[in-house]
């Protein structure tokens, strides 16, 4: 999962390098106009929160059901590539447009939700390959929950959602208030 994740990186590095600056400056999404208006738009975070709910379980969704079926690898590492070509791109679009202060942007636009996604995940990638899992199940829990791949996906089920919830209330939080002290 590391080598997929790192080689779909470096193909969203050449992606932005091949678009050339002119294009990211221009049409990219780390533009330094809309980057400082977020420090004054009204942040309606229970609206965010079920834009991103909708929008995250989706393809949480359709990935929880893929690992039942022979397509689930396919899913996982599409994810995996797909996250990892985006964070790629946002990093050369976030330098070139903005130089370092541009990719402490980007940081901060994926901190601390972007842990539980990947928790979700390994939990989703663990279940399709995993031969054990009860292995490293806390004892207690062992004796709560009888079926350790079901607490499995359960737990990947309650990381997504604290991820959903840190993306839509802390996230905007941080972002703000970075914005409006080095802005």
């Amino acid at each position: 999962m590391a080598g997929c994740f790192f080689l779909f990186f470096l193909f969203g590095i050449l992606a932005a390098n091949w678009a050339g600056k002119e294009k990211l400056e221009k049409y990219g999404v780390m533009n330094q106009y809309y980057i400082g208006q977020l420090a004054y738009v009204e942040w309606d975070g229970s609206a965010y929160f079920g834009y991103l709910l909708k929008r995250r379980l989706q393809l949480f969704g359709m990935s929880v059901l893929s690992v039942y079926t022979r397509f689930g690898v396919v899913t996982i590492i599409g994810v995996i590539a797909w996250y990892s070509f985006s964070l790629g791109y946002l990093f050369v679009n976030a330098l070139v447009c903005m130089g370092f202060q541009g990719m402490a942007v980007v940081l901060l636009s994926v901190f601390p939700h972007i842990f539980c996604y990947a928790a979700a995940y390994y939990g989703l990638a663990k279940k399709m390959f995993g031969r054990s899992p009860e292995i490293a199940m806390p004892i207690g829990l062992r004796r709560a929950w009888q079926n350790p791949k079901h607490f499995l996906v359960l737990s990947t089920v309650l990381c997504m959602a604290v991820g959903i919830w840190l993306e839509s209330y802390v996230n905007p939080l941080l972002l703000r208030a970075y914005i409006q002290k080095f802005w």
